[in-house]
């Protein structure tokens, strides 16, 4: 099925370089169709770690936390989500804000303990805090100095 836009595009040479300017931006800022045609989205990540944990915070605002999941798979913390779009338009005149699903996959240190992750969400951004294994964890190693023997006079 295609949409009013669609068709006035493919007859207008304006609004089909209009719909490919859009398009372009759409990927420059990480922005991607999703599976049957919803918009999709890439939501923006930090990642940093402290001594003790490697700390994963997502921005997704507007979903309902029932909506997101992490799990580890294959060495892999999968985090995945979807923000619905508002029910009960009869008519849209602007649709700006990110709808649909999303997936982003991290690899986690080798030994990571799934029972050993904290998830919070908290005004729109998901942390995920994973204790990293004793393996991974730095250890400093001390350096000492040899004796130095007197002679004996």
């Amino acid at each position: 099925m295609t949409d009013a836009r669609t068709t006035l595009a493919h007859r207008d040479p304006l609004l089909a370089e209009l719909d490919a300017m859009a398009a372009e931006m759409d990927r420059a800022f990480g922005r991607r169709p999703a599976n049957g045609g919803a918009r999709g989205w890439l939501p923006p990540v930090d990642v940093w770690e402290t001594e003790d944990e490697v700390v994963i915070e997502l921005d997704v605002p507007g979903c309902a936390a029932e909506q997101l999941s992490a799990e580890i798979v294959n060495g892999q913390l999968v985090v995945t989500g979807e923000r619905q779009a508002t029910d009960g338009a009869v008519r849209r005149y602007r649709s700006e804000r990110w709808q649909g699903r999303f997936v982003r996959s991290f690899t986690v240190p080798a030994g990571t303990d799934p029972e050993a992750i904290d998830a919070s969400y908290t005004d729109g951004v998901l942390a995920l805090r994973l204790k990293k294994p004793d393996t991974v964890r730095p250890r400093r190693i001390e350096i000492g100095r040899p004796e130095t023997v007197t002679a004996a006079s």
